[in-house]
């Protein structure tokens, strides 16, 4: 063999070898969280360890390790990802790991037991349950196992959340809620999960634990209850004036779709808010019109916005239209303005910013009925 054929073996040996080096150097995404604002008993478990011990300000927990909360611990997590989880009381909670997945990160957790509060940052989340899985793309959820029934409440303040179990998938978005029922011990049967609106109390939950959501909580809330408060100077009807001509005055500005023009809404339930897309938009804001002049508005990035008609809940008649944005922040044109009807609903309440006051005590004697135990009482 002559001495250019050995430089050359040489060459490439060197090179194979520094490529398995960098390989070997170069571990994919490593998952961890380091733990902040502990109160009551925190207990840390890494995956080499036997046993739960003491957790401190700063300890990380790294792929696989396990956090146990007591009645009244609390702790928060902040991954290497950017990600915020919160933990509540008595749970149970396992960092499973982090795989590079189209469009970000894909973080997998564990939930067994308790409550835990996901605040996303890009990429997505998916958390095991005894009951199924919850997954969100995008930035706010909230999963608890119920103890006794084993059945997962999951809370979506925003972004797109979906629930799965052996029956069935459903998707979910901003201020909205799914149940993953357990399976039933005795036929073995899954009921599929259902979606419904999330309630005043869980949003309060959301601002109670969270200082991040708070903004947000704010969005929501005026949201749900800006068409049922009256205002004192309506400034809807020259705003919708002003958007219609815009609209007209361009013939490339992208028009409504569904609900048709007069439609009859239902008083409860899902309805379809849907448009064209608009060449050059970043984000839509829907602004809503009461027949008193009263406005509520939904900003979203697709082209449709499926909600529950109850965010509405006053009854009478309503017009609608869609402004589109650039990616610079201004306004492209808006939709001609469409009007639809619908009954009177249920308004909701904004949940009061102070907590419960304790129920009165009662008298164990008294037969009246004001004590839940009442029909324990000798009549019986």
């Amino acid at each position: 063999m002559n001495r250019k054929m050995i430089l050359l073996l040489a060459a490439f040996v060197m090179i194979v070898f520094a490529a398995s080096c960098q390989q070997q150097e170069a571990p994919a995404s490593p998952l961890s969280a380091a733990l902040s604002e502990l109160s009551g008993t925190v207990d840390a478990k890494q995956a080499a360890d036997d046993a739960f011990a003491p957790a401190a300000p700063g300890t990380v927990l790294q792929a696989n390790g396990q956090i146990q909360t007591g009645d009244d611990g609390r702790v928060r997590l902040d991954l290497s990802s950017g990600t915020i989880i919160r933990v509540t009381p008595s749970s149970i909670f396992t960092l499973t790991s982090n795989e590079e997945v189209e469009g970000g990160l894909a973080t997998k957790i564990k939930l067994d037991l308790g409550k835990i509060f996901i605040i996303l940052n890009g990429g997505s989340a998916d958390v095991e349950t005894p009951s199924g899985v919850a997954s969100v793309r995008g930035s706010y959820m909230k999963v608890e196992v119920d103890p006794e029934t084993m059945d997962i409440y999951v809370t979506c303040l925003e972004g797109n959340c979906s629930v799965s179990n052996p029956a069935g998938t459903v998707n979910f978005s901003n201020g909205e809620r799914a149940i993953l029922y357990h399976r039933d011990p005795v036929t073995g049967n899954w009921t599929a999960p259902n979606v419904e609106p999330m309630t005043p109390a869980e949003f309060q939950e959301w601002l109670d634990e969270n200082p991040e959501a708070k903004e947000l909580y704010e969005q929501a809330m005026a949201t749900v209850t800006a068409l049922a408060q009256p205002t004192e100077a309506p400034t809807a009807t020259p705003s919708l004036v002003t958007a219609t001509a815009s609209a007209d005055a361009s013939s490339a500005c992208f028009k409504i779709i569904e609900p048709a023009v007069g439609a009859s809404l239902p008083k409860q339930g899902r309805v379809n808010f849907e448009w064209e897309a608009q060449p050059g938009a970043e984000r839509y804001i829907i602004t809503f019109v009461d027949q008193n002049g009263n406005r509520a508005v939904i900003e979203t990035t697709s082209t449709s916005e499926e909600r529950y008609i109850e965010i509405l809940p006053a009854g009478g008649n309503f017009s609608w239209f869609v402004t589109s944005y650039g990616a610079d922040g201004n306004e492209i044109c808006s939709t001609e303005s469409s009007t639809f009807t619908k009954p009177q609903g249920d308004p909701t309440q904004r949940p009061s910013a102070e907590p419960d006051t304790d129920p009165p005590a009662c008298d164990p004697n008294d037969c009246s009925g004001a004590c839940p135990d009442y029909y324990y009482c000798s009549d019986f």
